[in-house]
């Protein structure tokens, strides 16, 4: 079994998706305090940025791969 594109682009679209809910989780569950509104630490965080970057990247492969699988 070889692994595609697709599938390469579900699973960085997992771990990104997971980069920007893991702060949500711990804030939901108490685990982390969140930062002062207007603060934009979140923005700053590299994890944020770890999740923005993956995301990007699996919509680019998954992008590839819609059109290799439609023959383009």
């Amino acid at each position: 079994m070889t692994i595609g594109l697709n599938e390469i682009s579900l699973g960085l679209g997992g771990i990104g998706f997971a980069c920007f809910a893991w702060p949500i989780y711990r804030r939901l569950t108490g685990q982390a305090e969140a930062e002062p509104l207007g603060s934009g630490k979140s923005l700053r965080s590299p994890l944020w940025w770890a999740g923005f970057v993956l995301t990007v990247a699996a919509i680019f492969l998954q992008r590839i791969a819609a059109q290799q699988a439609a023959g383009g």
